[in-house]
């Protein structure tokens, strides 16, 4: 049996990706106004901010939200495969070379390139607008890149002969970046973004019962609402673990078993642990200790925090979907993540 279900890789075709409707309003809402505007979205590392800069990129979603969608060209950019700004340009002419010759885009093209080179290449295609998706731009923080590199990204964006937008995708908000690579709070760089983020947070009810649904009828299973129900205890709302959660289910309900939930997250706490582990390390002590107090079932006001840094890490950690709020009260989304939290930081 072909496994439904895409645990692992970025999903690239529209009729595989599930739910974010809201997120890809906002996304064409900024991008299909009068003039092309930078837009940030943020998320955690697995949740789904490749597939979701695909999915964004493909021509077929683009039609269904842009009535010039043939002439923007969504130009994708994994930062992380980059040491040094001359690597990104080098990747950048690439595809803009290939916008304006496909044979100009082939092996013999430069890996390296610089900023005047990129300009040059936007200034023949002022017909077009362009978007560079730009992946892991958290990449910044390595050595090779520094507050010039954000200035000249900067410039760029502001020369009126073309149109330039940037669409970056991280976990650290661009501030956070943008200090931690020297680059002052008042520089013009941040200026050039739409003011509102896209979080890519938990699903939907609505839409997680129609991810964890409709690729099991494909293969003949039909999931009732015990079963979406079970599989969201389990997984909470973000889409890789949900779906890593229901190929589990699947296999069970295959086998003509009952899916046992305990066994299901003992199996899965330490698979899912790394990615757990990298969300801690990126946390600030405030969202750290909130989202351990959340996870004992503690009430996060007794914390040694100000009301205000504690009501700030509860909306961030809700943000980015692995805390639910039902009424005042928040709780851990995902028995998978509170189990790791119970085993490995209680």
């Amino acid at each position: 049996m072909r496994m439904p279900y895409i645990v692992g890789p970025p999903v690239k075709l529209p009729t595989d990706f599930f739910g974010r409707a809201a997120q890809t309003r906002q996304f064409f809402d900024t991008l299909a106004g009068p003039q092309v505007q930078c837009v940030s979205v943020l998320g955690l590392r697995r949740a789904g901010k490749t597939s979701f800069l695909q999915h964004v990129a493909h021509p077929e979603v683009m039609a269904g939200y842009l009535s010039d969608a043939a002439r923007t060209a969504m130009i994708y950019v994994d930062v992380s495969a980059c040491r040094a700004p001359g690597e990104f340009y080098g990747r950048v002419a690439r595809r803009l070379r290939g916008l304006l010759s496909p044979r100009a885009a082939g092996p013999d093209a430069p890996a390296e390139a610089d900023v005047y080179t990129v300009e040059s290449l936007l200034y023949e295609l002022a017909d077009r607008r362009v978007v560079l998706l730009l992946d892991e731009f958290d990449q910044l923080r390595t050595a090779g890149f520094g507050g010039e590199f954000l200035t000249e990204l900067r410039a760029l964006a502001g020369v009126w002969e073309f149109e330039l937008g940037y669409v970056t995708a991280s976990y650290w908000d661009l501030f956070r970046l943008g200090n931690f690579v020297g680059l002052p709070v008042t520089s013009p760089f941040y200026n050039i973004f739409h003011p509102t983020p896209i979080y890519l947070s938990g699903l939907s009810p609505a839409e997680l019962d129609e991810l964890v649904r409709v690729p099991a009828r494909r293969v003949g299973i039909a999931a009732d609402e015990e079963d979406v129900a079970g599989v969201r205890a389990i997984a909470g709302s973000l889409p890789f673990f949900v779906q890593a959660t229901a190929a589990v289910w699947l296999a069970d309900k295959l086998a003509g078993q009952a899916t046992d939930r305990r066994a299901v997250v003992a199996r899965l706490v330490p698979e899912m642990g790394p990615y757990f582990e990298q969300w801690w390390r990126n946390f600030s002590d405030v969202e750290r200790d909130t989202l351990r107090a959340i996870a004992q079932e503690k009430p996060p006001a007794r914390l040694p925090y100000g009301e205000a840094e504690i009501a700030a890490a509860v909306r961030r950690l809700n943000q980015y979907g692995i805390v639910a709020i039902t009424g005042e009260q928040p709780w851990v989304d995902g028995l998978l993540l509170k189990q790791w939290l119970c085993e490995n930081r209680g």
